[in-house]
C-alpha cells in the first residue's frame, strides 16, 4: 500500500525530476515500487511508508545510499538526505490493450506501406552487471583459447 502522504495513487506511474548536478533516477514508480524499465520484471527500489529505498550499489558492492534510503517523499516531492528537493510527476502512460486479430489478407489490404506508423524504441541501456559479465566471459574465452594453443606446441 502507498502512504497517502506521498501524493501517489495506485496504478499510476511517476518519474523523478532530473536536475543538473543531482542524482539521476531514470526509472519510475508504480504501485510503491521503483522500476528501471517498462517490463516490470524487477523492482530496484520501493517505498516503505514515505521513505524511498533504492538498491543501487557502488563498484565495491556497497549501497550508494546509507541503509539504501534515498530520501523522503511528501506531496510528490523527494527530499534527499542533503536537503535537495526533486519534484515527482505523473507519467502519461497508455496501457496496450489486446485487440482481436484480423485476418492477414485484410490487414495487408488495409495498411498501405507509407501509412504505417513508425515506432521508435527507446535505446537499450545495459546494466553495469551485464557489461561486467560479458567482459568476464570474453576474457575467459580468450584465456581458454590461449591455453589450448599453448598445449599443442
Amino acid at each position: 500500500m502507498i502512504a497517502p502522504a506521498t501524493g501517489m495513487k495506485p496504478g499510476e506511474r511517476y518519474s523523478i525530476e532530473s536536475v543538473e548536478r543531482a542524482p539521476q533516477f531514470p526509472g519510475f514508480f508504480l504501485d510503491g515500487k521503483y522500476y528501471l524499465g517498462p517490463e516490470l520484471q524487477t523492482a530496484v527500489g520501493w517505498l516503505e511508508g514515505q521513505n524511498f529505498l533504492y538498491d543501487q550499489l557502488d563498484p565495491n558492492g556497497e549501497p550508494v545510499y546509507p541503509d539504501r534510503i534515498v530520501g523522503t517523499i511528501t506531496g510528490l516531492s523527494l527530499e534527499l538526505a542533503d536537503g535537495l528537493r526533486l519534484g515527482i510527476e505523473e507519467m502519461p502512460y497508455a496501457a496496450q490493450t489486446a485487440t482481436p486479430l484480423q485476418p492477414l489478407i485484410e490487414t495487408i489490404t488495409e495498411i498501405q506501406p507509407a501509412a504505417r506508423p513508425q515506432r521508435l524504441r527507446p535505446p537499450i541501456q545495459p546494466s553495469a552487471l551485464l557489461v561486467a559479465g560479458a567482459a568476464t566471459l570474453v576474457g575467459l574465452c580468450l584465456l581458454a583459447i590461449n591455453r589450448s594453443f599453448g598445449r599443442g606446441r
